[in-house]
């Protein structure tokens, strides 16, 4: 072999070793972008009243990264120090456990699958890399994750599962703990790998909230996203009638207008829209129409705002205060809550330390003071306390 060989082959060695170091964090920082960390300028008034309103994000997927949530880090967009900086004291934790190639809004086929390199790098077990089973494991990895977070802050991060729970996090943190509560939902059904049984082996693992469908079709329903775009299947309202059967939360945040309709048709239960933008003001397949507003509303549902430039049309306070007022006037103030996508593949003007700044924009449109409140948290407090399992 000669030296050029040899120093060609140490390179790709080292290229390779480097790339299972730190190709986890370089994918991390590229793809969870943020135009300007803080501090940031909030006013004392949003400041004040954030304590009290139980500041709750219906969505974020820090999970994915190989990213430690109990120190502050310089890049992405959540952790539990700039929770803490924020005021919030719910977080829903997104699941992501399969992403089409050329992932997009307007069309993803279902038998691609982008994640087993970021898993390969990111700490994930083997049998979460490739094959039967590694969208299950993928998701039974990241819940264990938010577990183990839980077990190592020393009391500041704690596991929502129940009523109870959800109970006792209200209570101490009215008495002065700074806990937060962290709730585990799944992004699309497709961990359930087509298995109607799995649905209680993921909601024993702890998850309490379930979207339908992410970037694609699947076994259980059609995707905004997908090629077909169908609706509910036969499983799919099996998986329905299960989850209710569970008290585990319906997210229809990716499922496509068909899927909408076929689950609002036949659930008994109030669900949620945990990362959405409204057509109202911005157009889109992923965001919600009027129509469907005004069927959301009637079901009692939850929808929570997007911060990314497909949900608002832009990344700034005042672009997603916008969407929040238009669905408002629509719908009343009780539907709405924040939904941020952080760390969800998308950039963002602020990380969650900044969310103070959506409170100032909502009051700069003349939204009054107990209805930022409720848009701020308490929305999303008493939605929860009415659908955790007991």
């Amino acid at each position: 072999m000669t030296f050029a060989l040899k120093l060609f082959s140490g390179l790709i060695v080292v290229a390779a070793i480097l790339f299972f170091l730190f190709g986890g964090t370089i994918a991390d920082r590229a793809m969870n972008s943020v135009d300007q960390f803080g501090p940031y300028a909030i006013s004392e008034q949003s400041q004040t009243q954030n304590q009290a309103s139980f500041v709750t994000d219906l969505h974020a997927d820090p999970l994915l990264w190989n990213r430690d949530l109990l120190a502050r880090n310089s890049y992405g967009q959540v952790d539990l120090p700039r929770l803490a900086e924020g005021q919030v004291a719910f977080q829903v934790f997104g699941i992501v456990t399969k992403t089409p190639t050329g992932q997009n809004f307007d069309s993803n086929p279902s038998d691609t699958d982008m994640l087993p390199p970021l898993t390969m790098v990111s700490g994930y077990p083997t049998n979460a890399w490739f094959g039967e089973g590694a969208i299950q494991n993928r998701a039974l990895h990241q819940m264990q994750k938010l577990h183990d977070f839980s077990t190592q802050s020393d009391g500041a991060l704690r596991v929502i599962k129940t009523k109870a729970d959800m109970q006792q996090l209200i209570a101490d943190r009215a008495a002065g703990q700074n806990v937060i509560g962290g709730l585990l939902g799944l992004e699309g059904m497709q961990p359930i790998e087509g298995e109607l049984g799995a649905v209680d082996i993921l909601f024993n693992a702890g998850a309490r909230m379930g979207g339908l469908a992410h970037f694609f079709d699947n076994e259980v329903a059609g995707s905004a996203h997908g090629e077909d775009k169908y609706g509910l299947t036969d499983l799919g309202r099996q998986v329905i009638s299960r989850m209710e059967a569970l008290n585990m939360i319906v997210d229809l945040a990716h499922a496509s207008p068909k899927t909408i309709d076929d689950l609002l048709d036949m659930a008994t239960r109030p669900v949620v829209v945990s990362h959405t933008g409204v057509k109202g003001t911005c157009g889109g397949n992923r965001n919600l129409s009027d129509a469907h507003l005004q069927r959301l509303k009637a079901n009692g549902a939850l929808i929570g705002i997007g911060y990314f430039d497909g949900a608002v049309c832009g990344k700034s306070p005042e672009k997603i205060a916008d969407a929040m007022i238009y669905a408002i006037n629509l719908i009343g103030v009780e539907h709405i809550a924040l939904g941020s996508d952080f760390d969800g593949a998308v950039g963002t003007g602020f990380d969650t330390s900044g969310v103070g700044m959506v409170s100032d924009a909502l009051r700069a449109r003349g939204l009054p003071d107990a209805d930022i409140a409720k848009v701020m948290g308490l929305n999303a407090q008493r939605f929860f306390l009415a659908a955790l399992p007991e």
